[in-house]
């Protein structure tokens, strides 16, 4: 079936086509959810990020000016919005509460466990990041934009971009290796 653009659905939701709007927050907000489950920690902190960023979208869908992609512009809002959120906030600690399920690709379930611990430690330790460093830690590593759009997203140099995320990579690194070693020894 033919997708029509972000573009499109823009102008048509723009117009008063309430489908064009539903579509064009269908597209997003399951990629959004993730993103801010992942940045906030929890599911009820995601769900209000979500909320908020939707409520902001739809009063200033006419602000999109088209300079960068309709994605990019959007995750700018979302990240505006969660750092707001994050320093309104005390640091958690406690791991991210997802319900996982176990797929089946090959893995033994103890491998697939293990994969899942990671995960959940990764998570963890991107908590205790600075929301600025974890914000392109996000951005980078899940959404998979350039430092260049990051930069854009943040309103700050592609080199800025770069120098917190490999400083949050150095902050990660210590911790991650200490997990690694200590689950060898649990063998």
């Amino acid at each position: 079936m033919f997708k029509r653009s972000d573009d499109s659905l823009i102008r048509q939701a723009l117009d008063g086509n309430e489908g064009a709007w539903q579509q064009l927050v269908s597209r997003y907000q399951s990629m959004l959810y993730c993103y801010s489950l992942r940045l906030m920690g929890n599911a009820d902190d995601a769900r209000d990020l979500l909320q908020d960023v939707l409520l902001v979208l739809c009063r200033n869908l006419a602000q999109y000016r088209g300079d960068s992609s309709f994605k990019t512009w959007l995750f700018g809002i979302a990240n505006y919005r969660a750092m707001d959120m994050l320093r309104k906030r005390k640091p958690t600690q406690d791991l991210v509460e997802i319900s996982e399920q176990l797929i089946d690709d090959g893995q033994s379930h103890e491998q697939q466990l293990d994969s899942l611990q990671r995960q959940r430690d990764v998570r963890q330790q991107l908590t205790l990041l600075p929301p600025e460093q974890r914000l392109v830690v996000e951005l980078r590593f899940y959404q998979q934009f350039t430092f260049d759009e990051i930069a854009d997203q943040l309103a700050i140099s592609s080199n800025t971009a770069k120098s917190r995320f490999y400083a949050a990579l150095d902050k990660l690194r210590p911790q991650l290796e200490v997990h690694d070693v200590e689950q060898s020894a649990n063998f």
